[in-house]
């Protein structure tokens, strides 16, 4: 089995690669930092939420040496795509944060700061509501109870002053920069 190094984008579609490529090329990947067998991946989260089902499916050594670059800037977002236990979780016009991160997944560091005040947990059952899973679905997936989940969801819409979580979800996801 050889080792990973170097830069890999993880894509939806070739094209959207071309949105930090240009920046992903200032990396200087020769130095011995790369290779010792240090790796990073950069997962471009578009369209938006695609990032969800990559993160879900690697393992935990590719995710902390995983910068996800999104679109999206709600804070709570940036937050729930960092609960995959990421290296960081940058927008993808930030490059100089795309720089920091891809050097930091290198060596699998944690970069993230949280900025939502949500709890894991809430972050957790934001992952679900993304996703568009109900209440009954959602404590299934969790193992917990639906009586649970709810007050989970009643937590963070206290927390960011939404009144239901459609409204959340939508905020969620229409919160970006133009």
């Amino acid at each position: 089995m050889t080792k990973e190094t170097g830069i890999k984008i993880i894509t939806a579609d070739d094209s959207f690669a071309t949105l930090v490529r240009p920046v992903v090329d200032r990396v200087d990947t020769s130095a011995d930092h790369w290779t010792n067998g240090n790796f990073a991946h950069v997962l471009l989260d578009f369209p938006l939420t695609w990032a969800i089902s990559q993160l879900t499916l690697m393992n935990s050594v590719e995710r902390a040496r995983t910068v996800v670059a999104t679109q999206a800037s709600h804070p709570a977002y940036h937050d729930m795509l960092a609960s995959f236990h990421v290296s960081s979780v940058v927008g993808h016009a930030d490059a100089n944060g795309l720089i920091t991160g891809i050097y930091a997944a290198a060596s699998a560091l944690k970069t993230y700061q949280w900025r939502s005040g949500l709890t894991y947990m809430e972050l957790r059952v934001t992952r679900l509501l993304v996703q568009g899973y109900d209440t009954a679905r959602a404590a299934e997936s969790l193992r917990v109870t639906q009586k649970t989940i709810n007050a989970h969801v009643s937590n963070i819409l206290t927390k960011l002053g939404y009144e239901t979580r459609a409204q959340y979800v939508a905020a969620l996801i229409a919160h970006h920069a133009a």
